[in-house]
């Protein structure tokens, strides 16, 4: 299933001279990893169910192109790989987190991390404009979710994609 995204990580890592670590130093299927991009997806949905919407479904296909889209805007500027790809045809709505660092901002737990960097999406409140993008796509009339994370040392990139 993510075996593509393994070879693009494993480039990736050799160009850049990274351990290949991904998140949590384990490697991108590494149960950490697993963890919370799951987390992510469920912290999501208790903040809509609490403002009474909908779940949204975890999607593999959008968790692949958000890992891809995390580990793209770790080295260029957030949101670069979701706008340079029109959000891949899958993807209709982004938040991210770009290089939160996993001890300050997590205390050295990944959850607590992605913890944080959702509820600074959801402490936007709604409203409109770009000061409360992240709320308004958090509480969208979207389906599905794929979390995307890249880590590198202490610095760590979330990515939240949205879809149908």
């Amino acid at each position: 299933m993510r075996t593509g995204w393994l070879a693009v990580m494993s480039v990736f890592a050799a160009a850049c001279g990274d351990d290949g670590g991904g998140v949590g130093g384990g490697g991108v299927d590494s149960p950490v990893a697993a963890t919370a991009h799951q987390f992510c997806v469920d912290e999501t949905n208790r903040y809509r169910t609490m403002n009474g919407k909908v779940a949204v479904a975890h999607s593999p296909q959008l968790e692949a192109y958000a890992d891809t889209g995390a580990m793209v805007d770790f080295s260029g500027s957030p949101h670069q790989h979701f706008s340079s790809t029109s959000g891949g045809g899958i993807a209709f709505a982004e938040n991210e987190c770009p290089q939160w660092n996993l001890q300050q901002q997590g205390g050295g737990d990944m959850t607590a991390l992605v913890r944080a960097c959702i509820a600074a999406f959801y402490s936007e409140g709604p409203g409109t404009g770009s000061a409360h993008g992240h709320y308004t796509n958090m509480m969208g009339a979207y389906g599905t979710l794929g979390c995307g994370i890249f880590q590198s040392g202490s610095s760590v990139t979330i990515v939240q994609d949205y879809g149908r």
